[in-house]
């Protein structure tokens, strides 16, 4: 199997459910609750993380699924990705909501002097 092939067989419904959404889902929930700013990039994350897992080095990845280490390693990524401050989700979608939320505090400064 090709890591294309690993990746859609864990995301069809025949073979357990969506596997990555339902990471997805589980981590975004714990991380709504201490930030629940980040919550709103979810589906932009699950989107990246398809990506991640096909450019996934393949013998690890060809690992994890013949081991059933799957949901380890695609919790693992989701991990490193949404509490990390140098990750691709951080850069692209956190470091952005982050300095809008900074714009906004000093439009609403400058409305009350």
């Amino acid at each position: 199997m090709n890591n294309a092939e690993i990746v859609e067989y864990y995301m069809n419904d025949d073979n357990g459910g969506n596997l990555p959404k339902k990471c997805v889902d589980c981590q975004f929930s714990k991380l709504a609750k201490t930030e629940p700013w980040k919550y709103q990039y979810k589906d932009d994350f699950y989107d990246d993380l398809i990506i991640i897992l096909l450019e996934y080095n393949h013998e690890k990845l060809l690992n994890a699924h013949e081991n059933g280490h799957m949901n380890a390693l695609i919790t693992r990524i989701i991990q490193n990705n949404i509490y990390s401050k140098s990750s691709k989700f951080y850069t692209n979608y956190l470091k952005f909501g982050l300095l809008s939320n900074d714009l906004e505090d000093l439009q609403d400064d400058a409305e009350e002097e």
